[in-house]
């Protein structure tokens, strides 16, 4: 078998598989990716990225008590019942949202940023296509009472002191499983907030 006929037979089995996870319906461990369209853009920023079905089968979104329901459904149908579940919680009137299935990278893991040190909500936040440095720091509600200007991207294993203040550095694209560190006032000489 020549390497184009092994190409193209892997991609049909891709489509394949993803035909068949698309009629079977969600089920538990599948990820997703998340779009919220119809509020303002700082709302949007707290709802958009990817998200995991629980074994339970349901999906834990932001601001909501409760998983939303997914297993079994498809991803339009979820979407449905998401927006839904904001409306009857009083937190969106009209919300958009938008549900594309995604695949895992090769490793089994979902793209995360991991957000630390002296930020209010440290621990992994997914990633999105086009996340910046800003956005990162503040889905993790924002460097807390401590945070100093310095903070530590470490990505591919090598480590980058950046200046907060500097509106390059707040702009900065992100990298899937990046990690920020956001450190404490005057751990750095000249650290002033």
């Amino acid at each position: 078998m020549t390497g184009v006929m092994k190409r193209n037979l892997l991609l049909s089995l891709t489509c394949l598989l993803t035909l068949s996870n698309a009629i079977a319906g969600i089920e538990p461990g599948n990820a997703m990716k998340l779009t919220l369209r119809g509020v303002p853009s700082e709302e949007q920023a707290k709802i958009d990225g990817l998200y995991r079905v629980g074994e339970s089968g349901g999906v834990r979104l932001p601001l909501l008590e409760t998983p939303v329901p997914a297993k079994g459904l498809s991803a339009e149908q979820f979407a449905r019942s998401a927006e839904k579940a904001y409306r009857e919680a009083g937190i969106y009137a009209r919300p958009a949202i938008e549900v594309e299935m995604q695949v895992a990278d090769p490793e089994g893991q979902d793209p995360k940023i991991s957000v630390g040190g002296r930020v209010r909500r440290a621990g992994p936040i997914p990633f999105r296509k086009t996340m910046t440095l800003l956005e990162a720091i503040q889905a993790a509600g924002d460097r807390d009472e401590f945070g100093g200007r310095n903070i530590r991207l470490i990505r591919k294993g090598k480590t980058t002191l950046l200046d907060f203040r500097k509106q390059e550095v707040k702009n900065l694209q992100l990298e899937p499983f990046d990690s920020i560190i956001v450190d404490q006032v005057g751990v750095v000489e000249g650290d002033r907030g």
